[in-house]
């Protein structure tokens, strides 16, 4: 009986979770992302995301991939940027950089059903063609997202 129990407890963990939110940090002060997170027996092993970082001066589009260490909070991974640098706001043409970067943090999952995540990221990000004091960004991000879609 209490295989069975264990086993339909089990079978009630997602595969996948999808999670939107906001983070505050530096250079970039404040974003909105999308996360996509897949598990395996029930804790996280890799994420995806989108994210929109506007600013003052300087703004990103990006798309991240991460690898949780050990199915853990942890995690570790790269990131693919459009940087621009002016204001959302800012009307006319604008240039627009490729970066690469890497990243590493924690995403804690809390709630009920573990369905928020609050994020602590440390990322650095290396935009070629650039003066040297704006070819590499490093930066510290923190935030939460709540899970809508689960399957």
């Amino acid at each position: 009986m209490m295989v069975l129990m264990a086993s339909s407890a089990f079978a009630a963990e997602p595969d996948f979770r999808l999670h939107v939110g906001g983070q505050v940090g530096f250079p970039y002060v404040l974003g909105v992302s999308s996360t996509g997170t897949f598990f395996k027996e029930g804790r996280p092993r890799f994420d995806v995301d989108a994210t929109w970082e506007p600013s003052v001066q300087l703004q990103s589009y990006s798309l991240g991939g991460a690898y949780h260490v050990l199915d853990r909070a942890f995690f570790v991974g790269g990131r693919l940027r459009i940087v621009q640098y002016l204001p959302p706001w800012a009307r006319g043409a604008s240039d627009a950089f490729l970066g690469l970067g890497l990243e590493a943090g924690v995403r804690i999952r809390v709630g009920p059903g573990e369905k928020g995540v609050i994020h602590v990221t440390l990322h650095g990000t290396f935009v070629p063609g650039q003066a040297t004091n704006l070819s590499t960004l490093v930066g510290l991000s923190a935030g939460f997202s709540w899970s809508v879609f689960e399957r």
